[in-house]
Parts: structure tokens; C-alpha cells; sequence
């Protein structure tokens, strides 16, 4: 009854911070959230960073070990810089719910080019427990239960929902498997916290759901790839249960000190078909 309760209360909650959204967006001035361009919601050239071809940035993140010999792929479609880290941060924890829609549709681009990484995973390392009928799972990183309550939201499940119609859309069964908790004492979020912090992240498999990880392959989801530290708790916990997380995917990912000034490699662009030489 207590947890019924909370739910309620929390579902009141969200459609409060919804309507009260909705009113300040009524009565205050409508600027982009990208670069707060006036009396627009999200301005061509902000909305544009997000339209390159998705493209391998897994070299960016130091502590996304390989699990054994295998490495985890990961797409992405942006640098987590300027106007896009606006964009990121207005969407998930200052109620620009506007954002969800075009994000989404984001995520599905990615969903579709995941389709040639699964492949050439599976063809290079064939996954020994894998049910060859099963659907992929989607699996979104887990926020704190702190920062789903302040948000209202759980705005990474709604990228996985993308990532599944992309990945159904190349003619890959997919389902979302919200499966991962994080601990009640963990912080809210990568963005913005200190090395030492991003290590310290707790991710592990709610239990009810480990006997049906056995042998199913994964793609793993997040908004923004830091350092690595919440895929690579993911990936470790679901490794641990049994899973097979093939590939990563996240809206924009945090340029290191190696791409400063130096651009992405030759090699980084996905296209549906597998990887595409950009030079």
C-alpha cells in the first residue's frame, strides 16, 4: 500500500510539473535551448548539430574497459558541447518537454544504424547462450530514484523507445527492458560531476528480472556519454546476469583531450549498411 501510495504521489507530481511547464511556457518568452535565440523553442542551427550520420565514440571513454577480449561499441550523434549540452540539460532537468519528440526521433536514427554494430559483433563473436528468435534488449541506463522524481520523467527510457522503433524499423525485433536499478545514495547524473564521482557509480539487475537476461543480447542506452563509468556498470551487471550487451548508444558524448582540435577518425561514421570511410 505504501509503495502504491508513492506511486501516486509521484504520478500527481509529474502532472503538476507538466501543467506548470505548460503555463510558464504561456506566459514567459519562448527562447531556444540550444543558445536562447528568442521566440523560438529550438532554433535550425542548434537542432542541426544533431543531424550528422551516427558515429563510433567509444575511444572517448576511459573507463568503458573491454569485458573480456570484446569491447562495447557505441554510437552517438553529437559533441556534448555548447548548444547541444544545453539542449541536453534543458530536455531532462529544466522541463523542456518540448525536446522529447525530435529527441526521439534521434535516438531512432541511432537505433537503425545499431543494426550493422549488432551484426558485426554477433558475426565476429557469436553469443554462445543467444536465443536466435529473441528480441534484442533495449536497456536504458538507469537514473537515481532523487533525480526520476525531480525530473518528473525517466527521460532515457523515452531515447530506448526510439532506439526500438530504429532498431524495428531495419528489421530487428527490439523491446525496452527497463531491467538496471541504481542505489538510493548514488548521484543523479554524469554531466557536470568530478572524475572520482563518475567512477563511484552503482548499477546493478533488478532481481526479478536476471533469469530472463540468460543469453540475450543488448543494446545499452544513455542520454550523454562522459566517461564511461554508467555503461560500464551496466554492462558488468548485465555481463553478471547473463546478457550479452553487444552495443551502446547516446544522443552526444563528451569530447576528450585527444579530440580537441584534432576531429573524429576516418573510420567513425555508421551508416545502415556497416562502417563508412569518411577520408
Amino acid at each position: 500500500m505504501r509503495d502504491d501510495g508513492t506511486r501516486r504521489g509521484a504520478a500527481v507530481a509529474a502532472l503538476v510539473r507538466a501543467w506548470w511547464a505548460q503555463v510558464v511556457h504561456l506566459v514567459l518568452p519562448v527562447r531556444c535551448a540550444g543558445c536562447d535565440l528568442a521566440d523560438v523553442a529550438w532554433c535550425a542551427s542548434c537542432r542541426s548539430a544533431f543531424d550528422e550520420d551516427p558515429w563510433r565514440c567509444e575511444d572517448r571513454a576511459g573507463r568503458l574497459d573491454p569485458v573480456g577480449a570484446r569491447g562495447l561499441p557505441v554510437l552517438t550523434l553529437a559533441d556534448c558541447a555548447g548548444p547541444v549540452r544545453a539542449a541536453v540539460i534543458a530536455w531532462k532537468d529544466r522541463g523542456r518537454r518540448d525536446l522529447t519528440r525530435p529527441l526521439v526521433g534521434h535516438a531512432r536514427r541511432l537505433g537503425v544504424a545499431c543494426v550493422a554494430v549488432l551484426d558485426e559483433s554477433l558475426a565476429a563473436e557469436p553469443c554462445p547462450r543467444s536465443r536466435p528468435t529473441a528480441p534484442v534488449l533495449v536497456v536504458p541506463a538507469p537514473s537515481t530514484p532523487v533525480a526520476r522524481r525531480r525530473r518528473g520523467f525517466a527521460h532515457v527510457d523515452e531515447l530506448a523507445r526510439g532506439v526500438v522503433e530504429g532498431l524495428r524499423a531495419a528489421g530487428r525485433p527490439a523491446r525496452v527492458a527497463r531491467v538496471l536499478r541504481r542505489r538510493r545514495g548514488d548521484r543523479a547524473d554524469q554531466v557536470g560531476r568530478g572524475v572520482r564521482d563518475r567512477a563511484r557509480v552503482d548499477v546493478r539487475v533488478a532481481a526479478r528480472h536476471r533469469d530472463a537476461l540468460h543469453g540475450r543480447v543488448v543494446v545499452l542506452v544513455d542520454d550523454v556519454l562522459t566517461s564511461g563509468a554508467t555503461l560500464a556498470a551496466a554492462q558488468r551487471a548485465l555481463v553478471v546476469a547473463g546478457a550479452s550487451p553487444r552495443a551502446a548508444v547516446t544522443l552526444a558524448s563528451t569530447p576528450g583531450p585527444a579530440d580537441r582540435g584534432a576531429g573524429r577518425g576516418p573510420t567513425h561514421l555508421v551508416a545502415a549498411g556497416g562502417v563508412a570511410p569518411t577520408g
